[in-house]
């Protein structure tokens, strides 16, 4: 590494520029990274922080809570498989005004009053003390709406009072609220049926929460009752836009660790050429083709590594600034080292250009082109 550290201090302001390109990518993967986590907490945190590890849907419908129907029977024989647990789960985007007349969108989901899945959630028992008692998320408690106020649904004509305020939770990028089945049924079906529940709408729910023992069969309970079941990370795809927007993201990043690589391997390359008669002369006062090697990719790694640390500093940096605000981002530290670690690798293995040119530069040829 002796001339690979010579180079660095005589060549200093080269490898600055050079340095100060690679760190604004890791800034911009950083960001991106975080963006894309905030995307995805946005999308589904409601879904994810729910205590169940499977859930049924109709059939052919794509895991999507909005196309799925299931009625009282399919879910009780869901629940009297073996090593299965079931109850209905309702969910249901709407329009909602509070007691001052403000428009918000929200999703109502309703949950059996005493079942696993309102157990879960704070002061869940609460559900059950009245037919109009929902729990509301920290999301929408932010945007004015308090302990004691009314919510109207817009069209379902259906008044919703809130006796309690639990963690944020979104599906789709709209914060949850939570109702008893029974509230959500006459929310979700009443609203086509004149206000009052139909009896062929008695039971019937979105999809069936289910909580799996290991070794459970579900490829043919499903088969024979006729019904899609899909695991808790799988439903993630049913979330509206959810696909779109981590495939979008990823394709970003991916596209960022290639620029990164062409950048380093075209800086290198062209630094290769410039040293052609310095390399030559190692070889010719009898250096390795393995030493001159270790020595180039020695160089590129320290590069890259301080490069893409600064970077990633400057982004964990700036995404603090950005965490919290209305712009949907989250870092973690997993993703941020993650990122770091993939751009540096993609960095050497663009270098590979270079390091490969130099074990075929032939020492006498270099040294007379020079002379």
């Amino acid at each position: 590494m002796f001339v690979g550290l010579r180079d660095l201090r005589h060549a200093w302001g080269r490898f600055a520029l050079m340095g100060s390109v690679i760190a604004l990518v890791a800034v911009l993967t950083v960001l991106l990274t975080g963006l894309s986590t905030g995307l995805v907490n946005s999308g589904i945190s409601g879904l994810r922080s729910m205590p169940l590890t499977n859930l049924a849907f109709e059939a052919k419908t794509n895991s999507t809570f909005s196309q799925s129907t299931l009625d009282a029977a399919t879910i009780g024989s869901l629940d009297r498989q073996p090593g299965i647990t079931a109850e209905p789960l309702g969910l249901t985007l709407f329009n909602a005004k509070d007691a001052l007349g403000n428009s918000f969108a929200m999703v109502l989901v309703g949950v059996q009053p005493g079942g696993f899945m309102a157990k879960d959630i704070v002061d869940g028992s609460k559900l059950a003390r009245g037919s109009n008692n929902v729990l509301i998320t920290q999301g929408i408690a932010s945007a004015g709406v308090h302990v004691g106020d009314r919510i109207t649904l817009a069209r379902a004509g259906v008044t919703l009072r809130v006796v309690g305020i639990v963690p944020t939770a979104t599906y789709g990028h709209v914060s949850l609220v939570y109702a008893p089945i029974s509230l959500w049924r006459q929310a979700t079906y009443g609203q086509v049926t004149g206000g009052s529940l139909s009896p062929s709408a008695q039971g019937l729910a979105s999809a069936a929460a289910m909580k799996v023992e290991p070794g459970v069969d579900l490829a043919a309970v499903a088969k024979r009752l006729g019904v899609d079941i899909v695991t808790k990370q799988q439903a993630y795809a049913g979330s509206p836009g959810y696909v779109a927007e981590t495939a979008t993201m990823s394709l970003i990043i991916d596209f960022l660790y290639i620029i990164a690589a062409l950048v380093v391997g075209a800086f290198f390359t062209v630094w290769t050429i410039q040293r052609k008669a310095d390399i030559g002369l190692m070889k010719a006062l009898g250096t390795s083709n393995f030493a001159v090697l270790r020595d180039a990719f020695g160089q590129v790694g320290l590069v890259m590594l301080a490069s893409t640390g600064v970077g990633a500093l400057v982004g964990s940096a700036i995404g603090s600034l950005i965490t919290g605000s209305s712009v949907p981002f989250a870092l973690q530290a997993g993703d941020i080292v993650s990122a770091a670690i993939i751009l540096a690798i993609a960095g050497m293995i663009g270098s590979l250009v270079a390091v490969r040119r130099i074990a075929t530069i032939d020492p006498i040829i270099a040294l007379g082109a020079a002379i």
